[in-house]
């Protein structure tokens, strides 16, 4: 009996020869004893009282109920797979002879056309676009079917889907597993579908899959009401109340293909004043409208390669809220004097604007007119205690003609001038609104963990770099570390006392920051472990980078404030952005409650929704943007540079990966699987993730940090995966 296989799948038994599957069997023992059950439905009890009559029976009348009993149970199986049987009510109807010769032609057409050299039949690359794109069944081609006019697409053991599947896999020339980069790429290379194509289904699968939580338009209510709001007059918004400041010489500065400008600076050298002008949205989007709880919602706009999903209308985005050259605009301006190499407190004005310049990064790094902006922005950074984890960054652009730009942008004098004079800017508000007790969606930055720490440490010892990181402190403002002892260990009761330093009346907002010297501690470690790590040969210098980078938190938004590490300030809130971002927007309107001496626009019970909100919605926007510059440029390789080699660095090795940075520069990254650096034999990493390793575990192969090397086999232009094997 072990040597029997299921007779379901018509596989041969032993010393028998081949068998007919049992759905196909009990079919023919029905069509002989009922031939009209082909032709119309009928009670299960006159198919077996026909084939009772037709078969012998026992003369048992048990065994005859038994046999009854299998024979009602087998076709109830048949009639529910639907193939040979077919259930309609209480009644089952055979297939008929044509139907079944008819099924069986279409098996062979379709196994033909996937076996086909050359051009796929169009049926099939629609049908893998209808698999790709997740079109519901009654969107697919009418065609794609065993049986003219009737949704069937299995047959014994074929499977119509399975099958198509499988086609795709060996007509793409990918080693992916999953079919959709098999099905993306050859819908690609026979003309159904561009990047652009690509990019909007990658983005509705995200948004079926609950990963994409951002429109791709707007309700048409909210457009049209927001297209017919008029034009800034100045002149009567200054009748009004609004500060004329138009005679300030504002300019934007942000990437050449911008749209929406937030923010505007100058500098007035006669009174050592830095002048920071934001976007007054609040002004057009009330609280609680229809617009708001739009954008709301949204919380974020997002960047992609070939299109962005605004926060707000376009009207408003890239218009009445933009801060364009030589129009009048509403904004929020901060005057921020400056002495002694700082900024002193700020002046907050709702006001009429004027910019005079529009200009990108690259157009101001030789204007030698805004020398006084470069080099305020210089002396705020002075003694900054601050990490320089600033990689390159890649910026795939889809243009309006379907061509495709790649750069790579690296920090440079303008991108941190603007950059500078934002963290002011924000830092600023939040001392103003923290100092006035206002609830506010902090931008909160906690340090490394202790267990990243340890580890990152460990990593080093076993690299024999002398370098050893101290442990992190949590402890808040004006709290001994003592105290900060005892806060860990009852914290899992979450009953972690505060201890406050004797100004906490007056500095509330700051009471559970993290203590700034023990802030610094760390901030200076991290540092001169940097500092460090450069005078290290190649290799291990990229792994402490790498490292470093690593052990990082992500900032999130909370109604607590915590402080921002990374950034060393006790108060961070985000204000420079409300044409892109919500949290900018709630911080607007309670500038302006407190500007105006009214209540808070946003109390604490909204202000701890809205945290998790944004915190959640801009980490979903990161990711659908990070995918979408990985498509682009998978893309970009596949036209330009199809068997790309590139003089890769390890950086870091998790088993079964080994993760590259490809130009070792940061900008671009890669992964290969530990298989394709033994062949058959098994490799490992080992527990700090240094090197990795054969069977015998003592030779290593690769060691984390050392160049690797490797060409490009194959692109993913559906989610924008690499297959890299070494050169």
């Amino acid at each position: 009996m072990a040597q029997r296989r299921d007779r379901r799948h018509g596989h041969q038994h032993r010393g028998r020869g081949p068998q007919a599957p049992d759905d196909e069997r009990l079919w023919r023992r029905l069509h002989d004893a009922c031939r009209e059950a082909a032709e119309r439905a009928v009670p299960v009890d006159d198919l077996w009282a026909a084939v009772a009559l037709r078969e012998q029976q026992p003369p048992d009348p048990a065994e005859i109920k038994r046999r009854q009993r299998r024979f009602q149970n087998d076709v109830d199986e048949a009639a529910r797979r639907g193939h040979w049987l077919l259930r309609e009510g209480a009644l089952v109807r055979l297939r008929s002879v044509d139907e079944v010769a008819s099924i069986t032609a279409s098996v062979g057409r379709f196994q033909a056309a996937m076996s086909a050299e050359g051009t796929p039949d169009t049926l099939l690359l629609e049908a893998a676009e209808a698999t790709l794109f997740g079109r519901p069944r009654r969107d697919w081609p009418d065609a794609w079917t065993l049986l003219e006019g009737h949704a069937l697409t299995t047959w014994g053991t074929f499977d119509l889907d399975e099958a198509l599947e499988a086609w795709g896999k060996r007509s793409s020339g990918l080693r992916f597993r999953e079919r959709e980069p098999h099905f993306a790429m050859l819908l690609h290379r026979h003309g159904r579908v561009d990047l652009r194509g690509l990019l909007v289904e990658r983005g509705r699968a995200r948004a079926r899959q609950g990963e994409n939580p951002f429109p791709e338009s707007w309700r048409e209510a909210l457009v049209d009401a927001s297209a017919t709001l008029p034009e800034v007059d100045g002149d009567d918004e200054v009748a009004k109340g609004r500060s004329d400041l138009r005679h300030l010489p504002f300019m934007t500065i942000d990437p050449a293909d911008a749209k929406d400008f937030d923010d505007a600076v100058c500098f007035d050298a006669a009174t050592s004043t830095l002048w920071i002008a934001i976007a007054d949205v609040a002004s057009y989007v009330p609280l609680g409208s229809a617009l708001d709880r739009a954008a709301r919602a949204r919380a974020t706009s997002v960047y992609l390669p070939h299109t962005v999903l605004p926060m707000l209308p376009p009207r408003l985005a890239d218009d009445l809220c933009s801060l364009r050259a030589n129009v009048d605009r509403r904004a929020m301006v901060l005057e921020l004097p400056y002495t002694n190499g700082r900024l002193g407190a700020p002046t907050a004005h709702e006001a009429i604007v004027r910019v005079r310049h529009n200009k990108a990064y690259d157009d101001v790094l030789d204007d030698e007119e805004l020398r006084p902006l470069f080099d305020l922005a210089a002396s705020l950074r002075e003694g900054e205690v601050r990490l320089n984890l600033h990689n390159a960054e890649l910026r795939p652009r889809l243009q309006g003609d379907g061509s495709l730009t790649v750069e790579v942008k690296h920090p440079n004098a303008a991108t941190e001038m603007i950059e500078a004079f934002m963290v002011a800017a924000n830092a600023a508000v939040g001392e103003m609104l923290g100092a006035a007790g206002a609830p506010l969606p902090w931008r909160c930055h906690l340090p490394p963990d202790r267990a990243e720490v340890e580890a990152l440490n460990a990593r080093l010892a076993a690299l024999e770099v002398d370098i050893e990181l101290p442990m992190p402190s949590h402890r808040t403002t004006g709290q001994s570390t003592t105290e900060e002892l005892s806060n860990l260990l009852s914290a899992w009761a979450d009953t972690a006392s505060v201890h406050l330093s004797p100004e906490a009346d007056e500095d509330e907002h700051r009471s559970e920051v993290i203590d700034p010297e023990a802030r610094r501690d760390m901030l200076d470690a991290l540092r001169n472990a940097q500092a460090a790590a450069s005078r290290l040969r190649g290799s291990t210098r990229r792994v402490v980078d790498q490292s470093l980078f690593q052990i990082m938190q992500r900032a999130t938004y909370s109604s607590t404030n915590t402080g921002h590490f990374g950034l060393d300030l006790d108060a961070y809130a985000h204000f420079t952005s409300p044409i892109r971002r919500y949290p900018d927007l709630v911080a607007h309107r309670q500038l302006k409650a407190m500007l105006r001496g009214e209540g808070w626009a946003h109390d604490a019970a909204d202000v701890e929704d809205l945290a998790e909100h944004c915190s959640q919605q801009g980490w979903a926007a990161k990711r659908l943007e990070w995918e979408a510059v990985d498509q682009a440029f998978a893309m970009h390789l596949l036209n330009d540079n199809p068997s790309g080699h590139w003089p890769a660095r390890v950086v870091a090795l998790r088993s079964p990966f080994v993760f590259l940075d490809l130009e070792d520069d940061g900008a671009l990254q890669g992964r290969l699987h530990l298989s394709a650096l033994g062949g058959r034999e098994r490799l490992h990493v080992d527990e700090h993730g240094l090197e990795v390793t054969g069977e015998d575990g003592a030779t290593p192969r690769l060691r984390l940090g050392e160049r690797l090397p490797c060409r490009l086999r194959g692109v993913d232009l559906w989610t924008g995966r690499l297959d890299l094997a070494p050169v």
